[in-house]
């Protein structure tokens, strides 16, 4: 099974926005949301970002067709 974590930051509205595309994704394969703080400081100009077994699945503003295209393949 695939690891997904999802990398946020507090207060980040871009993050909601993009949380609420995926949040879907929870019934098939568990997301873990952490913090950029908690030793994912290399992605802090890049938040949110969604990370497939440590590989940048989507950053920034996310495309859920480009995710979900990702999980199958």
């Amino acid at each position: 099974m695939s690891k997904l974590i999802f990398v946020t930051s507090e207060n980040c509205e871009l993050c909601n926005k993009a949380f609420k595309k995926i949040k879907f994704i929870n019934f098939f394969s568990p997301i873990k949301k952490v913090d950029v703080t908690d030793g994912y400081e290399e992605y802090l100009l890049r938040i949110p970002v969604l990370l497939k077994n440590d590989e940048v699945m989507d950053e920034g503003i996310f495309n859920i067709w480009k995710i979900i295209k990702k999980l199958v393949f």
